[in-house]
């Protein structure tokens, strides 16, 4: 799809109307959305410059069809913030921003207009990405269940210009010309100090377990790869939504550089009241091709896995019990399979109390023991005090919510940052009691390959992807 003819004369002409009609009598201060219907279809919305500042993709393939594919350019309205107190700064604005949040659905699309969330898993640290931030985008892009919609967003005192900037944003979002691209010779930079680093890190960490001050601390790592050649991003979330089902696909662009990942871990999701969230850790895996001297494999039945879910498991619950007025019974715990990856699963519901919202729920979840540690505030600590590093928002959290309240965070993770030839990946592995400091730098490895087998996978490709129809 051509984004700078997204808007044909008869839908450019309605959406002038309905601006129109809708400006007069709207608070000076407030936002207004109007949401077009374009129509059947299955757009994966990839025809578009990825790593352009404030454009974010979003994911759910569906495995037996079409899935849920949203493209959220340029910006309406945007809220950064850092420090403790962060996600209450974040409901605050959502809150204050909702009551002026007008929204136009004179077609019945049934689409709600949506802001996306992206934070970084410490409240301090610096990156180029906000440490956490709410982002109304100037136009949001969604194909769900066979059907696909535009919702266009100003401030309400923009009146009529805004139309020029909805279409300078949609010729703005247009990737570089056309240029083959072949995958090219992969180089992955040899860091056997850090692969040390973080085998002496797992030994302290043990170490600190043992005099019973934690039970829990997860350790990150990242490794680079070089390429000859550019990275194409679009074919490369292609293939990661087509792979990897299960997972929730994501892409957040900042300064020529985006920030991608394919995870499997939901952190919470909220509906019409109703609390969703998965404790997902524990993991097992058949890696292809160890380095030398790694174990190969490891049961998800083991000991060690059941007490990492464990530990997820009650913090969750710990998390909700104050805010919900009735808390399901955990369903039992049940093996996601993701390719050679194996997690053990628990999802946990319950009905939300009054007055609680989406960043409510986030603050109280996050992080989880299955990306910090536990207890949490005693794990944060030491893994500060012995330089642990997490580039961009790999165990954030990123998603979405609606102009209703409504929404989903997933954790960030399987992910990667990218800039022109360059990939740092991440990855990470919980230590607990009776870790093996080798088996969990083996667990690290096999994360990676996530994307690392994704960026290393032959193809020719496009720089300007057009849209498949179909499930991704």
């Amino acid at each position: 799809m051509n984004f700078a003819r997204l808007l044909g004369a008869a839908q450019l002409a309605l959406l002038r109307r309905r601006l129109r009609a809708r400006l007069p009598g709207a608070p000076a201060n407030g936002l207004l959305s109007i949401t077009l219907d374009l129509g059947a279809g299955d757009a994966q919305w990839l025809n578009v410059d990825l790593a352009r500042s404030q454009v974010n993709w979003w994911a759910r393939p569906a495995a037996g069809g079409a899935g849920d594919y949203r493209l959220a350019l340029g910006s309406a309205m945007s809220f950064a913030t850092a420090g403790p107190a962060r996600f209450a700064a974040l409901q605050a604005a959502f809150t204050g921003l909702a009551a002026v949040w007008l929204h136009d659905d004179d077609q019945q699309t049934g689409v709600v207009p949506a802001a996306h969330i992206g934070f970084a898993f410490d409240e301090e640290s610096r990156d180029e990405l906000p440490n956490a931030r709410l982002l109304v985008p100037a136009i949001l892009l969604h194909s769900r269940a066979g059907r696909c919609s535009a919702s266009f967003t100003c401030a309400v005192r923009e009146g009529e210009s805004a139309i020029a900037r909805w279409l300078a944003e949609l010729r703005a979002a247009a990737p570089a010309p056309d240029r083959a691209v072949t995958a090219g010779v992969w180089l992955r930079q040899s860091e056997p100090l850090a692969d040390r680093a973080f085998l002496a890190r797992a030994r302290a960490a043990l170490a600190e377990i043992a005099r019973g001050t934690v039970d829990k601390l997860v350790l990150a790592r990242s490794v680079r790869f070089d390429s000859e050649t550019p990275i194409a991003l679009a074919p490369l979330l292609a293939a990661l939504a087509d792979r990897h089902r299960e997972c929730t696909t994501y892409s957040v662009g900042q300064h020529g550089q985006c920030f991608v990942g394919a995870t499997p871990e939901r952190l919470v999701s909220l509906r019409d009241g109703m609390v969703h969230a998965d404790a997902l850790a524990g993991t097992a895996w058949l890696l292809a091709d160890p380095l030398p001297g790694q174990p190969v494999s490891l049961a998800l039945q083991h000991e060690k896995n059941s007490r990492e879910q464990q530990l997820v498991v009650d913090a969750v619950r710990a998390a909700l019990e104050p805010v919900c007025a009735e808390l399901n019974p955990p369903q039992a715990a049940e093996i996601m399979q993701l390719g050679e990856l194996q997690h053990l699963r628990t999802r946990i519901t319950g009905r939300l109390r009054a007055g609680v919202g989406l960043f409510d729920l986030v603050a109280g979840l996050h992080p989880t023991p299955a990306v910090g540690g536990s207890p949490g505030s005693a794990a944060r600590q030491w893994l500060r005090r012995h330089g642990d590093r997490r580039g961009a928002w790999y165990t954030g959290g990123v998603g979405w919510i609606d102009r209703d309240g409504d929404g989903e965070v997933v954790v960030a993770l399987r992910c990667a940052r990218i800039k022109g030839r360059a990939a740092e990946l991440f990855a990470g592995a919980g230590i607990v009691a009776g870790s093996d400091p080798t088996q969990e730098l083996a667990e690290t490895e096999a994360k990676l390959s996530v994307i690392s087998a994704e960026l290393r996978r032959p193809r020719r490709v496009a720089s300007r992807q057009t849209p498949r129809s179909g499930a991704a």
